[in-house]
């Protein structure tokens, strides 16, 4: 008697791993390029099933817990799980496949583990860049405050020597029409102050 496997719909999916549907499709389309295969309804809406919910766990660990971007972490998976439940299955694995396997399984955690340095490497050196970058606003900000304070004192300074030429220049136009409104003297009143 052959067994079914019961097929999970994207919703359910969605619920179970607490994600939305945009975000597991986003996940399954990334697996598919990767070379990872879906069972399809009649309509061509993506099935899953058990084994599907596992590589998806896997898939949201690596994506969601260890900031790996989702292309990457679906060709570990892919690499790690195969290309799919959907795939046809042998029964019995042979002693030396199970050692392969393990050999594998060794050098997916090395890959992970690489992966997972090079992302915290990642990190240290996005976070310097931005240090770097907020020093820099800093500078420049504090740059533009004292061009704009030293713009505001010359034009301070301007406006005031404006306003002494203006004040003496209007001081010297009083006295010369001061002058001009006395009487005429004579030059031996000038010359001789009188």
């Amino acid at each position: 008697m052959e067994q079914f496997e019961k097929a999970f719909t994207p919703k359910e999916i969605s619920l179970t791993l607490d994600v939305g549907d945009s975000t597991l499709r986003k996940w399954c389309i990334a697996l598919e390029k990767a070379g990872y295969q879906f069972m399809r309804s009649e309509k061509n809406n993506r099935l899953f099933v058990e084994g599907d919910v596992t590589v998806l766990r896997h898939l949201k660990d690596l994506v969601q817990n260890h900031s790996m971007q989702i292309s990457n972490a679906s060709i570990v998976i892919v690499d790690r799980f195969g290309k799919g439940a959907f795939l046809p299955r042998t029964g019995i694995v042979p002693a030396e496949n199970i050692e392969e396997q393990r050999d594998s399984d060794r050098s997916n955690n090395q890959l992970i583990s690489v992966l997972m340095e090079h992302i915290e490497q990642q990190k240290e050196f996005n976070q310097a860049l931005v240090k770097r970058l907020d020093e820099q606003q800093t500078y420049i900000e504090d740059s533009l405050k004292k061009r704009d304070e030293m713009l505001m004192k010359s034009i301070r300074e301007s406006q005031e020597t404006k306003k002494l030429i203006a004040a003496t220049n209007e001081k010297m136009d009083k006295k010369e029409e001061e002058q001009a409104k006395e009487e005429p003297k004579s030059i031996w009143q000038r010359l001789f102050g009188g």
